[in-house]
């Protein structure tokens, strides 16, 4: 039975034990590498000192002093520095025992599933506790690791207290979300800056500004932006008189409502409710069910697939996908004026954001090719063309790879290397180059590749040391973009570590453009049908 507050409310903490296990404090020089780690256990990193970068999965955080990030077991990371000062951290690992059934057991799921509510502790409020358990890590007797675990709960109190904590005790960020949980419940009231940004307990410039970021509209542009949302829906469901549906959604004027609704959506409001015929209900990769135009005009592709809809003839804002790891500018985005977005990540916060500006799906350029052709053409209606796209796709691989089969020796193996997050040395896994060339008639992966494969890792971070465990007879170098990532590159084809590899005193090394080899989109796959042909005959591929 679940555990119930005093009020009757649920609890979801409650239901757990801790025990605390290990805790370990550690300092990176900016010239190390640093390999991504998997954790066996829950995981709470803590940054002491420094400015850096963490991976969690496809997440991208900043990781600088009084960041805290949590891990589930199963869950990777990885970090990198942003200057060149040491990045100082601890790493504390504990279990979780989930105690709602009758028999307890151990709980693998993740526990802080909104990572960012964990942020903002000064550092002076977590150091001491930390500085306690760190001097007691080397426990001799029972007596002793309770003592310990005693401190480990009152630093877990700590963190569950700010986790579940009242918007209004939270950071500037979660009142201004608070907000705009008001807008959306709230929509049909007067609602003026002033009022928000009371409720906000900020200034009305301070608060204008953080709605932005988190929006990508002004205040009264995003309320104008429910209103709108909310008509659309009383504009499937009633046919009751204009007047009556703007005064439902917080329009006093028929008028000043109709040019609002034409602005935003292109339509008049009985336009649109014709229009509401040519709309699909669509399911994305997250689970998430929406209604999406059968027919976009402007889709704005956050990933590095955008090749997969342009293969199919599916139009996307500037022809070309945008980088979903970097920051996102939401203001940009409203001023694309998306009526569709694609959002290839699982950060379901900046999901939410998105969903506010246009109908956004999740997308996975990680799944395979087929699989990706296949959701596409059911989003948009085209599951014909992607079939038969998939078809001559598949056979023009199978007429290539007997093509080169002259050109290969029978059980060779081929690796794919990047530089990539600066200095830091990549082996490809199932996406890019890699799964192109593991093709049935083509290279088999390396042992320590297939293993990467087999967990269905994208790519996995080496080290110069060990590169040979991971070097195929055939070696395709991606030369990245970045002049860090190049140089170090450079570095790597200097060592004693490189030049000892069979590939390379064989003279089976390729070099390749990242941005032209190492992208899985369908179009690219396309290309590279006719490119590797000529790359393995000895042709000069200058792209």
């Amino acid at each position: 039975m679940q555990k119930m507050n005093a009020n009757g409310a649920p609890l979801f903490f409650a239901a757990f034990l801790f025990r605390y296990r290990h805790i370990e404090r550690c300092i990176e020089q900016s010239g190390q590498v640093m390999l991504e780690v998997s954790c066996d256990r829950h995981t709470l990193l803590f940054c002491e000192q420094g400015e850096g970068r963490i991976y969690i999965g496809r997440e991208s955080h900043p990781f600088v002093s009084g960041k805290i990030y949590p891990l589930a077991p199963g869950e990777n990371y990885q970090l990198e520095h942003d200057r060149p000062n040491a990045l100082k951290y601890i790493v504390l690992h504990y279990d979780a025992v989930h105690m709602v059934t009758g028999d307890p057991e151990l709980y693998t799921r993740p526990l802080f599933e909104m990572r960012d509510r964990l942020n903002g502790f000064s550092p002076a409020q977590i150091s001491g506790m930390l500085d306690l358990l760190h001097s007691g890590r080397q426990y001799r007797t029972d007596a002793e690791y309770s003592r310990l675990n005693v401190q480990f709960h009152k630093l877990m109190e700590l963190i569950v207290t700010r986790y579940t904590l009242p918007k209004t005790e939270q950071s500037p960020e979660a009142r201004v979300q608070g907000t705009i949980q008001y807008v959306d419940e709230h929509y049909a009231q007067d609602i003026s800056v002033q009022k928000l940004a009371r409720l906000a307990n900020l200034r009305p410039a301070q608060f204008t500004a953080l709605f932005r970021q988190i929006t990508g509209r002004k205040p009264l542009e995003y309320v104008n932006y429910v209103r709108i949302e909310q008509a659309k829906e009383w504009l499937a469901l009633s046919d009751e008189p204009l007047r009556d549906i703007a005064s439902r959604v917080g329009f006093r004027d028929e008028y000043y409502f109709s040019r609002r609704f034409r602005k935003h959506t292109g339509l008049a409001p009985r336009q649109y409710d014709k229009s509401l015929q040519r709309q699909t209900l669509v399911q994305d990769w997250a689970g998430h069910e929406l209604n999406i135009p059968r027919t976009p005009e402007r889709i704005l592709f956050y990933g590095e697939s955008a090749g997969d809809l342009l293969a199919l003839g599916i139009p996307v804002l500037d022809h070309a996908s945008h980088d979903a790891l970097t920051p996102l500018d939401l203001e940009w985005t409203v001023q694309k004026q998306p009526d569709l977005i694609l959002f290839d990540s699982s950060n379901e916060q900046l999901y939410q954001r998105l969903s506010r500006i246009a109908p956004t799906l999740m997308y996975n350029s990680h799944a395979d090719l087929e699989e990706r052709m296949c959701r596409v053409g059911s989003w948009f209606g085209m599951g014909a063309e992607a079939e038969a796209w998939l078809g001559a796709y598949h056979r023009r691989s199978e007429e290539m790879w007997d093509s080169v089969q002259p050109w290969i020796r029978p059980g060779e193996t081929a690796s794919v290397l990047v530089h990539h997050r600066g200095a830091r040395l990549f082996v490809m896994g199932n996406i890019g180059l890699a799964p192109f060339l593991y093709h049935p008639k083509g290279f088999i992966p390396v042992s320590k590749v297939q293993d990467a494969l087999s967990a269905g890792r994208a790519y996995k971070e080496i080290s110069t040391d060990s590169v040979s465990q991971y070097a195929g007879d055939r070696i395709f170098v991606m030369m990245p973009e970045s002049d860090t990532a190049r140089m170090a590159t450079e570095h790597l084809f200097e060592s004693d570590e490189w030049k000892a590899l069979h590939a390379v005193k064989s003279g089976q090394v390729y070099k390749l453009e990242e941005r032209v080899w190492n992208m899985g989109d369908a179009l690219t796959s396309c290309r590279l049908q006719t490119l590797l042909p000529e790359l393995l005959n000895g042709l000069d591929v200058s792209v």
